[in-house]
């Protein structure tokens, strides 16, 4: 039987058996050459407390308490550890039109040695650089920080976590017309990274007030869009003190627990500013500027954008594995989360 990297508990992930279901008519199956899958998010998800003896209710958007809710993976309720896949068409459904058997793709998907697809969601790989493929997801989230914090030609932006996430916004203000663009993360490869992906300047929020450094780089003024995706409460502070008056928060960071050290009476409340949760991050909605767009059509434009190189993922995906030793991958992020970026599992 085919094998799949699952989440099992607490930083610990093993391979599970499974069988395929029977092809739906519009469904494809794809042999899988390479995967990727999330490492901040996934692994905020450990901290347990957001989701720790409540439910989200989803009729009326609102966190209920519910002990019987199961807030960690196991065995017999595993995670799904993928994101984004590369494969081989296999074998199509009856009403399959986009797709033929020996079709090079690429889509949402997770880690295992097949995945079935509704062939909507697969696009040909063609000429796209496999790992700059696999920042598809990723790219997802960064595209609507940019887009629904409306990011226009001339902004100043500040963007608060160098991940994947933030590394891909960088890129993604440049190429939308940013006059500067100010990255701010502790760890120093993920800066220098940002500078090479379209950053003006970055800071190091340990080295000292990466805030007041944004001010004195703009001569006292503050950016007008300040994009926080370090998931922590110290970057979404550090957010709302880059933002000038007026300005923009767009607060897609996953955070944990109760806020600590975010002072809204100080300049949130002074700079009178604006905090939006972009598309992409939970579930349920739709984004902002709908029905103009809508998710397929950002990920159209996402993979239009691999086509014309205009989309720079180079250095994101940082560490590539082996199939038979990605069950390590958890022991590398929890040692040295900081080493990191992006993981690719070869099949």
């Amino acid at each position: 039987m085919p094998r799949r990297l699952a989440i099992t508990g607490l930083y610990q992930a093993e391979f599970l058996e499974y069988a395929d279901a029977s092809l739906e008519p519009t469904q494809v199956l794809v042999k899988m050459e390479i995967a990727s899958g999330k490492t901040g998010t996934t692994t905020a998800m450990f901290d347990n407390r957001v989701f720790a003896g409540q439910r989200f209710d989803q009729d009326m958007r609102l966190f209920v308490p519910d002990e019987s809710v199961q807030s960690l993976p196991t065995r017999e309720a595993p995670w799904i550890t993928g994101t984004t896949g590369i494969g081989i068409v296999a074998a199509i459904g009856t009403d399959v039109t986009r797709w033929q058997v020996g079709n090079r793709v690429f889509g949402i998907m997770d880690i295992r040695e097949t995945q079935v697809c509704h062939e909507n969601l697969l696009w040909a790989l063609g000429d796209i650089d496999p790992l700059t493929a696999l920042c598809l997801e990723p790219a997802f989230v960064a595209f609507h920080c940019v887009r629904e914090s409306n990011v226009r030609y001339g902004e100043t932006v500040a963007i608060i976590g160098l991940g994947a996430l933030g590394l891909l916004a960088v890129n993604m203000a440049r190429e939308g017309g940013a006059e500067t663009i100010i990255g701010i993360d502790p760890v120093a490869s993920r800066r220098e990274l940002a500078l090479k992906l379209g950053a003006d300047a970055v800071f190091d929020p340990i080295a000292g007030d990466a805030a007041l450094a944004v001010h004195q780089y703009l001569h006292n003024l503050g950016v007008d869009v300040a994009i926080e995706l370090s998931g922590s409460h110290a970057g979404l502070n550090t957010a709302l003190r880059c933002a000038r008056i007026g300005g923009t928060i767009c607060s897609a960071g996953f955070y944990q627990g109760e806020a600590q050290g975010v002072w809204l009476g100080r300049e949130w409340h002074h700079n009178r500013l604006t905090m939006i949760v972009p598309h992409g991050c939970g579930w349920g909605h739709v984004p902002r500027d709908y029905p103009r767009w809508d998710a397929h059509r950002a990920r159209e434009t996402i993979v239009s954008m691999m086509r014309q190189k205009r989309l720079h993922t180079d250095g994101i995906v940082n560490l590539e594995l082996g199939f038979d030793e990605s069950p390590q991958i958890f022991d590398r992020l929890r040692q040295h989360p900081e080493g990191v970026l992006k993981f690719a599992v070869q099949f």
